[in-house]
């Protein structure tokens, strides 16, 4: 009987320890993945931030994971390489990038409220319309948008980089379908308490739709900065470049292997922000893909 219970006792062991090694060599297995897939997506970034801090020899001499004389100086000759000067560019481009993405959320939030929460003929209709634009690719209203900034007297100036895309297809049709999760009878019972139509909006809505706003204004915020073309075709005044327009200029002017550092100082005063902003965000922006935002009780 004893020899039973110990051959038993010695089974539920080996199998308690089999699946224990199965979960250390799974959980090991998808970390080293999840580390290699790290380095990776950082490493670019590491070997920018190096080289901005290496010499021109340094950089072009023999590879090497940290500069031998790290010079920090670079980062301040950076400043006047660029036509216009890197800081002029780089609030430029924080002035349109942060209008557009702020007018962005604001119209587009707007139209998804009133899609998602009131009823009205015709509703549907316009949210079809909508939804039909993201259809087309940018091409092809490319030439109209510009006819209409000449119409308009806005060429050269700052005003064709942030009023079209105070609202957005893509945009509002996120938000609608975020808004729709929310009960009707929280903003029922608000109402009943003296809110405002424009108040259940305000203070109801855009803190529950939070992580969504974070998310979505991180992915604007990103393709508003790096936006080339757009500036390109309105843009025509150096002193109202924005970083993607000053650093076109970089090969152009620079166009040699004797500056390759403060090339790459430039580019990380370009990325800079974008990492900033997405740290910050970072929580939100995953809460705002994967839905746990708001749970109805």
């Amino acid at each position: 009987m004893n020899s039973y219970f110990y051959a038993e006792e010695e089974w539920l062991i080996t199998k308690d320890w089999r699946r224990l090694t199965r979960k250390i060599s799974i959980s090991t297995l998808k970390y080293s993945i999840l580390i290699i897939g790290a380095i990776v997506a950082i490493l670019p970034f590491y070997w920018l931030f190096i080289s901005s801090l290496k010499t021109p020899g340094e950089i072009i001499a023999r590879l090497t994971w940290w500069p031998e004389n790290p010079n920090l100086m670079n980062f301040y000759d950076a400043l006047n390489f660029l036509r216009p000067p890197i800081y002029r560019a780089f609030m430029n481009s924080i002035i349109v990038t942060g209008s557009y993405t702020v007018l962005l959320l604001l119209g587009s939030s707007l139209t998804a409220y009133a899609l998602a929460k009131y009823r009205f003929r015709g509703g549907r209709l316009v949210f079809w319309i909508i939804i039909s634009t993201m259809m087309l690719p940018g091409v092809i209203t490319l030439v109209p948008s510009v006819m209409l900034m000449f119409w308009f007297g806005w060429l050269d100036t700052y005003w064709p980089l942030i009023i079209p895309g105070a609202v957005n297809a893509y945009t509002v049709f996120l938000l609608r379908q975020y808004m729709i999760t929310v009960p009707d009878e929280v903003l029922d019972a608000a109402r009943l308490y003296g809110c405002s139509e424009f108040g259940l909006f305000w203070r109801i809505m855009l803190p529950l739709c939070k992580p969504a706003l974070a998310a979505i204004g991180l992915i604007n915020f990103v393709w508003s900065w790096n936006d080339f073309l757009w500036p390109l075709i309105i843009i025509s005044d150096q002193n109202k470049f924005t970083m993607q327009l000053a650093l076109m200029g970089l090969w152009d002017i620079h166009g040699t292997l004797s500056q390759l550092n403060l090339v790459s100082a430039c580019t990380v005063y370009a990325t800079l922000p974008l990492i900033i902003c997405s740290i910050i965000t970072s929580k939100h922006f995953i809460k705002g893909f994967t839905g746990l935002t708001y749970t109805k009780r």
